[in-house]
């Protein structure tokens, strides 16, 4: 159908940028920008903290991965997903599967900069610095196994999604 378009899907590590820049391309594009931690938090009634405090990984990977599933099966959109997303093996297929995927990639300085005065993130409640070494280790392989493209978020916002826009609009997805 003309004019339908494969969702956008930015993946990446907390704090890489991917509610920023989805925000910005969906408005560029025309397109609608869902993030699925806010798709989640609304449905659920309460924040990704309290969910995980609660409720445990667990469930909270299995209420994303629904999440996620309705979002990739809507077109003319751009998603913003969760920095663990990429955990199960039937998440990373079906994100790769249904759109265009971009990992925004960051270090591990850039991270503990950016979340250096935020609480809210529930699987850094405690030495902040050897958890996010930790995580991005064990995600880097799978951010890599399901990504179309990398993008470095070391850059602007500007920058990050101008090189997305020259993908995008150089490729017949």
């Amino acid at each position: 159908m003309l004019g339908l378009y494969k969702p956008i899907i930015l993946i990446g590590f907390m704090a890489s940028g991917k509610t920023t820049i989805g925000r910005k391309l969906a408005e560029i594009l025309n397109r609608k920008f869902i993030d699925t931690d806010e798709l989640i938090e609304k449905r659920e009634g309460m924040s990704i903290s309290e969910i995980f405090e609660r409720y445990g990984e667990s469930y909270f990977r299995d209420v994303e991965e629904k999440a996620i599933l309705e979002a990739v099966n809507e077109n003319n959109t751009v998603i913003a997903t969760g920095g663990g997303c990429v955990i199960r093996e039937s998440t990373r297929r079906l994100l790769k599967e249904k759109g265009i995927v971009f990992w925004l990639k960051v270090d591990a300085e850039t991270v503990l900069s950016r979340t250096n005065n935020d609480n809210t993130r529930p699987l850094l409640k405690e030495d902040k610095e050897r958890k996010i070494n930790t995580l991005l280790l064990q995600r880097e392989p799978l951010y890599i196994e399901t990504a179309h493209y990398t993008i470095d978020a070391l850059e602007s916002p500007e920058e990050i999604v101008s090189k997305i826009l020259d993908i995008v609009s150089a490729s017949s997805y």
